[in-house]
């Protein structure tokens, strides 16, 4: 598994009660010089609470951009989690596709699947993986 490293922090505590981008995104060319020539790496989330059932789940959407990322910008990975397994203590390790073109910014984006207002609490950070 990949190290927490504030760098790379994409979420901290951050409350999660409809569709948003996650507070942070990062700047790979600074925190992790090389990912996009194939490093292996990850976007790694810990539920924090257990959300209510306002939703079926949520779609984490990892995406990235030449610069600012927003949910506009192009989709690299999108993990599908369904709201009975996104309990308090959860972890979920989104790997980054490889043989892909990467670009140089990164941000995770909560997409609820069907409903809003789940009022969940997640940390999410990007991570390079042990080869």
């Amino acid at each position: 598994m990949g190290y927490r490293d504030y760098a790379g922090a994409l979420s901290i505590t951050q409350s999660v009660g409809a569709d948003a981008d996650s507070t942070y995104y990062v700047d790979t060319d600074v925190t992790n010089p090389g990912w996009n020539r194939g490093m292996p790496a990850a976007v790694i989330i810990n539920c924090k609470t257990t959300p209510g059932a306002g939703t079926t789940g949520i779609d984490f959407q990892i995406c990235h951009n030449t610069s600012e990322p927003t949910v506009d910008s192009l989709t690299l990975a999108i993990f599908r989690v369904p709201i009975a397994d996104i309990v308090a203590g959860a972890e979920f390790i989104l790997a980054i596709p490889r043989g892909v073109t990467l670009l140089r910014y990164l941000r995770l984006y909560y997409n609820l699947i069907t409903g809003d207002e789940i009022t969940g609490i997640f940390d999410a950070y990007f991570t390079p993986l042990p080869i």
